[in-house]
């Protein structure tokens, strides 16, 4: 920001503190430090603004390139197909067989309902939740003096973005936090989701969580829970890894805690990308009891 600018700011404040709060007194030619943090804080406040607009932008036009892709590969593989001729394969058969694929991939992969997922309800109980890795190598600059320290919300694990780095950080290699869910259900199964070392920036997935264990909580406030099953995230194989509870329930709970006992090797911090909890409703268990399977 330029000289005169700085200076016009100063002689702005000076004015309002003169004629609006009526104290011609109050300035001694210094700009008292209440409102020069004010003025830091207002523009940091906008610049974050701007860049939250610019990521959804961004997110917007990788959409946009996705499904241009598929356009793209469909309507290549229906020109390819229409020059040619394969004995008892018609160009509607293979055409048909491609939208099926499409459609696969299109879809969600655990193919269960997600009840930990935020747009339909879920939240995250900060008061019962491990405090997120403070980056101090990634911090907000305002004239070349840092302002905010760059920190992830827990709430990032019960969202189904997947990019690199878009994870819940906590210092360490052990932490939890409780999941208030969408709706109330008998637990049945979890999924814990990581990225791939082949897209990871360092090559490799260390931060990911290892052991892992879950209670089911009947209020948030509770402490222990019932304890519904310890777990092993294998960091070399799939992506999405759904467990089978073992300590099943026949009781409905709002609530369940996440509790990470380890990392695979990361010295600093542990990330988790997304946590998804499974079960039945009431109106499924309901229509189980009174319609029994022979």
């Amino acid at each position: 920001m330029h000289n005169s600018s700085v200076a016009l700011c100063v002689e702005n404040l000076q004015r309002f503190c003169k004629e609006d709060l009526g104290s011609k007194d109050y300035f001694t030619g210094a700009v008292p430090p209440f409102f020069i943090l004010f003025w830091q804080a207002n523009h940091v406040l906008k610049e974050i603004q701007f860049l939250k607009e610019q990521v959804d932008k961004l997110r917007t036009e990788l959409h946009a390139l996705r499904q241009g892709t598929k356009d793209i590969t469909q309507r290549a593989i229906s020109e390819a197909l229409e020059g040619s001729e394969i004995k008892g394969v018609t160009t509607w058969t293979v055409k048909r067989m491609l939208n099926k694929v499409l459609e696969k991939l299109d879809e969600d992969q655990v193919q269960m309902p997600d009840y930990a997922l935020k747009s339909a309800g879920a939240s995250i109980v900060q008061s019962r939740t491990t405090r997120s890795y403070r980056h101090n190598k990634g911090k907000f600059f305002w004239l070349s003096f840092p302002m905010l320290v760059f920190v992830k919300s827990p709430e990032v694990i019960l969202q189904p973005n997947n990019y690199p780095g878009d994870c819940w950080p906590f210092p360490g290699s052990q932490g939890e936090t409780v999941i208030k869910l969408a709706m109330e259900i008998i637990p049945r199964a979890v999924t814990m989701e990581h990225i791939p070392k082949k897209i990871s920036p360092t090559g490799e997935i260390s931060s990911a969580p290892k052991d892992f264990a879950v209670y089911s909580l009947k209020e948030e406030d509770e402490e222990q829970g019932t304890f519904l099953g310890q777990f092993i995230y294998n960091c070399e194989g799939d992506l999405f890894q759904t467990f089978q509870l073992k300590n099943e329930l026949s009781e409905f709970m709002r609530y369940v805690k996440l509790k990470v006992l380890n990392n695979w090797g990361h010295p600093e911090y542990t990330c988790i990308y997304r946590f998804r909890v499974h079960g039945d409703l009431k109106h499924t268990q309901e229509f189980f009891e009174q319609n029994p399977i022979p």
